[in-house]
């Protein structure tokens, strides 16, 4: 079968399996470099099945935590197209910068840190990606994150939904659908 005969969903399942495939290097640095590319890699899959509350023309991706992960982002990403928008990447300051971001990506924050930027209704319209295990559960809207030797996507919809911003329903089909940890009691 040719690649434009594929249907839609078994040509994301083979990136994303080939995306899998890549975190399974050996080798710590090497496999740490590795799952930094493919996390790199989901975002940018991500600005093509997301639609956020106002269109862009660009495509920010503010980022905070780790500078090697930021730097990582940046390499792979900054002056790349996606929908006929440009992606820049911004290592930010979360006073000055977030208000132009499509995409905020956190690492590793603390929770308080967290609640308070997640919380900001200025930021309302921002999608918000994480890589800890539990970021979607506190609130973030989009996990990456490692199970076994994979990078599973994780959503809490009523976040996505909360701020406006809607995940297509071909991305939800192979995502884990999150509930907040305030949703649980």
């Amino acid at each position: 079968m040719t690649a434009s005969k594929l249907s839609w969903k078994s040509r994301l399942v083979r990136v994303l399996s080939v995306l899998a495939i890549v975190t399974c290097a050996s080798g710590s640095y090497g496999q740490q470099r590795d799952e930094r590319a493919v996390r790199a890699a989901y975002v940018f899959n991500l600005t093509k099945y997301v639609q956020w509350p106002q269109e862009k023309s660009e495509l920010i991706i503010g980022f905070i935590g780790s500078p090697t992960t930021g730097e990582k982002l940046r390499e792979l990403l900054e002056g790349k197209s996606s929908e006929s928008r440009s992606i820049h990447v911004v290592l930010v300051s979360p006073e000055e910068d977030l208000p132009k971001c499509a995409i905020l990506y956190f690492t590793d924050p603390p929770p308080k840190k967290l609640r308070t930027l997640l919380d900001k209704p200025e930021n309302r319209g921002i999608l918000t990606v994480g890589e800890t295990d539990s970021f979607v559960r506190e609130g973030g809207m989009v996990g990456l994150v490692k199970v076994r030797d994979q990078i599973q996507i994780q959503v809490n919809l009523e976040a996505t939904q909360q701020a406006g911003v809607k995940i297509s329903s071909r991305l939800l089909n192979l995502a884990v659908l999150v509930r907040p940890a305030s949703a649980r009691n």
